[in-house]
């Protein structure tokens, strides 16, 4: 028997996988929206909510067939689901050769569902949301539910990275934000008055005519609190500097000249007064 995901599955992948409504580009430049959604996807594309659970649904195909295929014994919807989103993280090599899935196929259902707690790191460290993320699948696949308090992100919606830029701005400018994950006008004004302080003009939140003037170029090789400031604006913005660290590198170059062709402005990757202006504004 084959199976598809349900739509318990389908709110337990969603509270991990960060949404965005306005197509941005990855780590590594593709044109990404939605829940990672990237097929057919271009600068400056917008969707509705709506469309971006139609697209997540396209793209669980792969796990799915991939689940469907690989297990040979007996389970049950809400293990599926627990698989699908498991797979959809890690990816469906990863599924193939794990011992999750041979543990699974002998029966032992215990043995499988304890391996769950092995994938949690990334990059060799341990992911808090990798941990959050593994919990509940094990939960689902164990009991056939998830509980959200306390196991999934507060906010389902909230990007990641737009999080940590939000914390960052909290720890370090006493921005008083929600980290919920969700660029909006309070977090345009904290990034602002933070970038105001770095200017020596009058934190406001507003980016007018003395901070522009203010402005001194960012380029390739730059370090500091501004270039973290360009980077996460850039990213909130929907141009990916490939990491929001303070290190002006070849990412933040392109993701500065591909706003600045976006804008109308000449594409030269150098963070000036007219590429601030716009960025902040």
């Amino acid at each position: 028997m084959s199976f598809t995901t349900s739509q318990a599955g389908i709110d337990l992948i969603t509270s991990f996988e960060g949404c965005r409504l306005t197509a941005y580009q990855d780590s590594v430049g593709v044109w990404t929206i939605g829940y990672g959604h990237t097929s057919g996807v271009y600068q400056g594309m917008t969707i509705t909510e709506e469309e971006a659970i139609a697209f997540l649904r396209q793209d669980l195909k792969t796990a799915e067939n991939a689940v469907n295929s690989y297990v040979t014994y007996a389970i049950n919807q809400s293990q599926f689901d627990a698989l699908v989103s498991f797979t959809f993280n890690v990816g469906t090599g990863n599924l193939s050769s794990s011992t999750l899935l041979k543990k699974l196929n002998a029966g032992d259902i215990n043995g499988a569902a304890n391996e769950f707690d092995k994938w949690i790191y990334a990059g060799g460290e341990v992911l808090e949301g990798l941990v959050r993320r593994r919990a509940a699948e094990k939960q689902m696949f164990l009991s056939g539910s998830w509980e959200g308090g306390g196991v999934v992100d507060p906010d389902p919606t909230g990007d990641s990275t737009i999080r940590a830029f939000q914390l960052w701005l909290n720890e370090n400018y006493n921005s008083g934000l929600t980290a919920d994950g969700i660029y909006g006008t309070n977090t345009k004004k904290a990034a602002t008055k933070a970038y105001q302080q770095i200017l020596g003009v009058t934190p406001d939140g507003i980016f007018g005519s003395d901070s522009k003037a203010a402005v001194t170029i960012l380029k390739a090789g730059d370090r500091g609190n501004d270039v973290h400031l360009l980077q996460g604006m850039l990213y909130c913005r929907g141009f990916n500097p490939n990491g929001v660290d303070g290190i002006f590198g070849n990412g933040t170059t392109t993701a500065v000249k591909n706003f600045q062709a976006n804008r109308g402005l000449s594409a030269d990757g150098l963070a000036g007064p007219d590429t601030m202006y716009a960025l902040y504004n």
